[in-house]
């Protein structure tokens, strides 16, 4: 798990008894490459936390990378891909294989300058379309917010709506390593992973994120916006001004009369920034629920990667896949060894049904690690909204063995857990090395 300040990064390595058919014994999955809000080494000059992560990915995968897995297209988890440096690292390290959920696929919209027609009755293109206009409409947003203060409500709008800018660079890269690789797999719930194949003796379930026909809930992060919510929000602000959201006191303000008509201005203003807030974040649940989420078994251990997977998401796998499925995701789930915390530790990623297999299920007593890759401050203005979610965080270092880059030293920069494929004993910090 690197240090890369608000972001994921992580490499799932395995080692083998015997060399393999290529003669090296070890393979190794990098999933996700990103981040927002990452620290800068303290030395004046020094790399940024990506182009240090890729430096360590190197020398970590012994020059040679067999898996890539993009969970969504959210800034924190992409960015790397779309640095120029790190970038070409990745290609040194020639991947096999390059994964990423279905609404990634290259046959679907990745942009949108208005709704489809009428008649198209395609689901797929139809959620597609809208979600390619929910990033144009965050690129707006960013636009309308850049160079905001921090500590302001306009702030903390213009990381939100940063995190969901489309990195079209990222893509770009990403679909060229997976044509290098000879055509990349786009999954859904379901669906066989050819990961499996590029890291041999694995399995490899994937739980999320269900297409449309399974579980329509993932099409709308809330209930009440129609199909063409976000195009109709983008037209709305298309015509904003950036001194419109200005609430600043200190800051020059619009040319109106003093007394009331200038409180009327500025309250107007902070209506405004707590409208395109809840409309970005609720381009954010959207695409929170894309994320893949897998679930992979090595020898006795059980490891459970979900991305930002949020509860619609979660629900196909947990309560809306056939019966048989439910209770064999669920028996499955309650059984696993190593979690990587989802959403940095948000309280809609982790969801309570699947906590309870953990602390009241027949595996309550299974030794369990989790890794949360987070960066307080970032996101949130209260502890009810705080990313990592404070009682989320107790109970999971209450209930297992808690992980934390926001704990690493910035020089160090990553930390190792591993453990046996066979046997009980359970994942365990490494040494630094």
């Amino acid at each position: 798990m690197y240090q890369v300040g608000f972001g994921d990064c992580f490499l799932v390595s395995f080692t083998y008894d015997e060399p393999l058919d290529d003669g090296r014994s070890e393979r190794h999955m990098l999933v996700d490459f990103g981040s927002t809000h990452g620290p800068k080494f303290s030395r004046a000059g020094g790399p940024s936390v990506v182009e240090t992560a890729a430096a360590r990915i190197e020398e970590h995968t012994g020059g040679e990378l067999d898996v890539v897995v993009m969970t969504h297209r959210h800034r924190d988890h992409l960015s790397g891909f779309g640095d120029e440096d790190s970038a070409a690292v990745i290609t040194r390290l020639n991947p096999k294989l390059v994964v990423r959920p279905w609404t990634e696929h290259p046959d679907l919209p990745r942009d949108a300058t208005a709704p489809l027609v009428d008649d198209a009755d395609d689901p797929r293109l139809r959620f597609a379309t809208n979600l390619a206009a929910g990033h144009r409409l965050a690129e707006r947003v960013e636009t309308l917010t850049r160079g905001a203060r921090t500590d302001s409500t306009k702030g903390h709008l213009a990381h939100l709506a940063l995190d969901q800018v489309p990195n079209p660079e990222a893509i770009a890269f990403l679909d060229d390593l997976a044509d290098k690789a000879g055509g990349g797999e786009y999954l859904s719930a379901g669906m066989p992973s050819r990961i499996s194949e590029r890291i041999p003796g694995i399995g490899v379930r994937v739980l999320g994120p269900p297409t449309i026909a399974q579980h329509e809930a993932i099409t709308k992060a809330r209930a009440e916006d129609p199909d063409e919510f976000w195009l109709g929000q983008l037209g709305a602000i298309e015509g904003l001004e950036p001194r419109l959201l200005d609430t600043s006191r200190t800051a020059s303000p619009p040319p109106v009369d003093p007394g009331p008509v200038a409180w009327i201005v500025d309250k107007l203003a902070r209506q405004q920034l707590a409208s395109l807030q809840r409309i970005v974040r609720t381009v954010d649940d959207a695409l929170n629920n894309t994320s893949l989420i897998l679930l992979i078994d090595a020898g006795d251990k059980r490891l459970l990667l979900p991305g930002d997977a949020q509860i619609e998401n979660w629900s196909w796998a947990l309560e809306h896949a056939p019966p048989p499925k439910v209770a064999e995701y669920r028996a499955l789930l309650a059984e696993v060894d190593l979690y990587k915390v989802g959403h940095h530790g948000s309280r809609n990623a982790t969801p309570k049904s699947l906590f309870r297999l953990w602390e009241e299920g027949p595996g309550s007593q299974h030794e369990m690690t989790a890794l949360l890759s987070t960066l307080p401050g970032v996101h949130g203005r209260s502890a009810a909204t705080a990313v990592p979610r404070g009682p989320l965080v107790e109970a999971l270092d209450r209930r297992m063995g808690l992980v934390r880059t926001d704990a690493l030293d910035q020089e160090m920069g990553f930390i190792t857990v591993a453990a046996a494929c066979r046997g009980d004993e359970p994942f365990t910090v490494q040494p630094d090395v």
